[in-house]
């Protein structure tokens, strides 16, 4: 969900990317030539048009958005045309950057693991440690879309594609009876295990 946006310019100087003086200078020539701030910037050789677009996407609350324009693997146009997209959706924006072939799902993983701090894995790459599976039921798994992969000290560790899963988290500790270690992985590598 969006944020309302802050101001760009003060955006811009608190993150090093402008000083007051070239804000200031930029504002004149918005104010003379009624351009974009943002086209005003780039086009004084201030910040670049993706330093800028991830300063946007900053703007707007997105941090994955940010992580992926940053990567050099979407636009901020792309961006918003998700945003504006969700609106309508019941899809993260994330589904929607790659219905819309803007990433691929493993550059997705890779943006969202960087902005959880948490591992991103291949499933097919890891040695899946059967006790692990064993500790919940099938029905629970295909239910959160998960797949439990490791038993480390008193945590099971499980593959989810959503770490912000509260009630799964929650569920899964009570089905386990153990603490829940999330890591990073595909849908549809989760779902490919799951069948």
């Amino acid at each position: 969900m969006m944020k309302v946006p802050r101001k760009l310019g003060e955006m811009l100087v608190e993150n090093g990317l402008l000083t007051e003086s070239q804000l200031l200078e930029a504002l004149q020539t918005q104010n003379r030539e009624r351009k974009l701030l943002g086209e005003i910037i780039v086009q004084q050789g201030y910040t670049t048009k993706e330093k800028l677009d991830a300063a946007l996407a900053r703007q707007y609350g997105s941090k994955l958005g940010e992580i992926l324009i940053n990567k050099g693997l979407i636009t901020f146009d792309q961006l918003l045309q998700s945003f504006e997209e969700q609106k309508n959706s019941s899809k993260s924006v994330g589904e929607i950057l790659i219905d819309k072939g803007f990433v691929k799902e493993s550059d997705l993983m890779e943006g969202l693991s960087k902005q959880y701090n948490i591992p991103y894995v291949k499933l097919s790459n890891y040695e899946i440690n059967p006790e692990a599976v064993s500790k919940i039921p099938l029905d629970a798994l295909k239910k959160y879309c998960v797949f439990p992969i490791n038993v480390e000290d008193s945590m099971l560790v499980v593959a989810t594609s959503n770490p912000e899963d509260f009630i799964a988290e929650s569920d899964l500790r009570f089905l386990s009876g153990m603490y829940i270690k999330f890591v990073l992985a595909s849908r549809s590598d989760i779902l490919s295990f799951l069948d």
